[in-house]
């Protein structure tokens, strides 16, 4: 199966799942095992899209259905480079498909009344391989800080319940407290892959 076959037979199973719950963690949970094969499908980041950058880690629009119901994105991660701690403000599910990555994740401590400040609390530090998946969601499981602790290039498939790279959401800063809203858009402008059969 090509790499666009498995995007649409992904397409088309995810959209059963999103018809019949909108619970986010009944979302990841049934999302979880379609992902998994998703992942075992070759040349799904071409090779013109798998070299990282020496300032940051890059991330690829790798489909989108023309109602942006969800989005999948391919992110490379250079040796040593790391996201900023942020939230998603929606279900994801983040996908090893080559190399391996740490993953911090958070929760926060504070009442939320002001929303420029947070304190935050880390759980727990997960190490991912390939084949590995994990899941975020509001409001239990929603920050974290992604990062490669590693010497080579690792590659993941994120798939988010909207288009992440147009959603608003915040950045926070461990050592002060601080809330920033951030775009975090998308190198390429459309999918790598199209949404057309």
């Amino acid at each position: 199966m090509s790499a666009v076959e498995a995007l649409h037979e992904f397409d088309r199973s995810l959209r059963e799942v999103m018809q019949t719950t909108q619970e986010y963690p009944e979302i990841v949970e049934r999302a979880r095992p379609l992902l998994k094969k998703l992942l075992s499908a070759p040349h799904l980041l071409p090779e013109e899209y798998r070299r990282s950058r020496p300032d940051k880690y890059r991330q690829y629009l790798l489909y989108k259905p023309e109602d942006e119901a969800f989005s999948v994105i391919g992110f490379v991660w250079g040796p040593g480079q790391t996201s900023p701690v942020h939230d998603h403000l929606t279900w994801g599910l983040v996908g090893m498909y080559e190399g391996a990555i740490a993953e911090k994740r958070f929760r926060r401590l504070d009442d939320r009344t002001d929303p420029a400040r947070a304190v935050l609390q880390e759980i727990e530090t997960v190490y991912a391989r390939a084949g590995d998946i994990s899941f975020v969601y509001p409001d239990q499981a929603d920050i974290h800080q992604v990062y490669n602790p590693y010497e080579e290039v690792a590659i993941s498939i994120h798939v988010y319940g909207t288009d992440i790279g147009k959603r608003e959401r915040h950045v926070y800063d461990l050592q002060t407290g601080a809330i920033r809203p951030v775009v975090t858009k998308h190198e390429n402008e459309q999918p790598i892959y199209s949404a057309r059969p």
